[in-house]
């Protein structure tokens, strides 16, 4: 009966892409703005035509400053190419929840519906200048809220000798590892493809993946030499306060403002063939500031600033030729954090906490139509009863959860699957979790999902 529900649910969201299709033929010319400007498939740029993995391709359109290709001719959209560099993604999803947020009791499914929209802006704006700009509405939580999401402006440039090839660039952009490009830090991994009620689970994670995107400013350099070596280093921070704050997401309360905080990514790179690999370090020290009267979308930028020093290292595997397409990315990052104050709406018993963070993926994609994606993340931590108020007993962060998903792409715009979180630990605990009549099971999760962008 179950299945014969998500069957029929999914069913209005298969007819809604059908009308979208008739409406937008999936050619090569009418796909996101990207490929209208570079002339190139989805494929060409994503792995198996996965968003948002990068292929190699994709990755230098983004490292020269997604200039690649030819502007739109804006003065006559007689030809589809011509159209306005602007793009659109339709989100639709059915969640099913064991418990609420507090575990006190069952939650409900969310409708399949239409539940996030994003818009795509940018492209080539010179032969050295280009942008991704991102805006998303969604409706989670009750209420719809929108954000300045994942955007970015470079610039960029290559020189190209007999025996040496450098490319180098100037972002500015609006979170942390939204410049990165092989997928293996926390802005572009996994599949992209979130909960859009959120996650019940109470669940820890470095500063360094917690801080919301478009919540801070950052601008950064970087060097890519000879395809091999990678440098980068950029300062973060957010640029104000109060109810009409840019970095603040509609309808939301206040949240935490950092002071200019130092990030940095550095790797080692190589391919051949359709192999490509990369190993590196990336890193953060956030000096934020612990805003405790934040209500209203109001923060305070007074008092006294904790500090969180998140290291990371990082790396990525990628085969890529048709029809096998199969990509590797993990991470261990560790937390070091100095707590000199209580943080937003929570307190804290310990002066200094730590977090280490691991995380894995494994994907395949055949004739990029069938797919099938797993996930590994763990946390663990000092105990902190205060903090984590989850296990009332110990204090315990630590966590662990897998997810495995199926998709499939019927046509290079749309994809439709399933995936299922599966906590083996929470809160430190394998079974019930003391203080609490629930286990890490009571907090699985599953969506099945419909996505089309155009």
């Amino acid at each position: 009966m179950l299945l014969h529900r998500l069957i029929l649910k999914l069913a209005g969201g298969v007819a809604l892409t059908a009308v979208m299709l008739a409406l937008f033929p999936s050619t090569a010319s009418a796909i996101p703005l990207y490929a209208r400007q570079t002339g190139q498939g989805c494929v060409s740029c994503h792995l198996g035509g996965m968003y948002p993995q990068l292929t190699s391709y994709g990755r230098l359109f983004k490292l020269t400053g997604y200039t690649m290709g030819t502007r739109p001719d804006l003065s006559d959209l007689e030809v589809q190419k011509d159209a306005p560099p602007i793009s659109i993604w339709l989100q639709s999803g059915r969640q099913y929840y064991t418990n609420v947020p507090n575990g006190s009791g069952a939650a409900p499914g969310s409708a399949m519906n239409v539940q996030a929209v994003s818009l795509f802006a940018g492209g080539k704006i010179t032969d050295n200048i280009g942008a991704f700009l991102q805006w998303t509405g969604a409706n989670s939580g009750g209420g719809f809220n929108s954000s300045v999401d994942n955007s970015e402006v470079r610039y960029a440039d290559r020189i190209m000798q007999a025996d040496s090839d450098l490319i180098y660039g100037f972002y500015i952009n609006n979170h942390p590892t939204v410049s990165d490009v092989w997928n293996s830090t926390v802005n572009w991994s996994g599949n992209f493809m979130g909960f859009f009620n959120g996650g019940t689970a109470p669940v820890q994670a470095p500063f360094l993946d917690s801080y919301s995107p478009g919540s801070s400013v950052g601008a950064g350099a970087y060097l890519y030499k000879d395809n091999t070596w990678y440098a980068e280093a950029g300062v973060y921070k957010s640029i104000t306060h109060g109810a009409g704050s840019v970095y603040l997401t509609s309808g939301s309360s206040g949240t935490t403002l950092i002071d200019p905080s130092p990030y940095y990514r550095f790797a080692y790179t190589k391919e051949s063939g359709p192999h490509s690999f990369e190993l590196g370090l990336h890193g953060m020290v956030s000096y934020a500031h612990n805003a405790t009267a934040a209500s209203g979308g109001v923060s305070d930028w007074g008092g006294t600033i904790n500090t969180y020093r998140d290291a990371g290292i990082d790396g990525q595997y990628q085969y890529n030729l048709d029809p096998h397409y199969f990509a590797v990315h993990g991470r261990f990052v560790h937390e070091s954090a100095s707590i000199a104050a209580d943080q937003i709406g929570v307190t804290s018993s310990n002066p200094s906490n730590t977090l280490n963070e691991t995380y894995f993926d494994a994907s395949y994609v055949y004739r990029a139509k069938y797919g099938a994606m797993l996930i590994y993340k763990a946390v663990t931590g000092s105990a902190d009863p205060t903090l984590y108020a989850t296990n009332t007993v110990s204090g315990s962060p630590d966590w662990k959860s897998w997810t495995p998903e199926i998709f499939w792409t019927p046509w290079s715009n749309v994809r439709v699957g399933y995936q299922y979180i599966i906590y083996t630990q929470m809160a430190g605990a394998t079974g019930t979790i003391p203080g609490q009549a629930l286990s890490p099971h009571d907090f699985n999760t599953s969506m099945l999902y419909a996505s089309f962008i155009y």
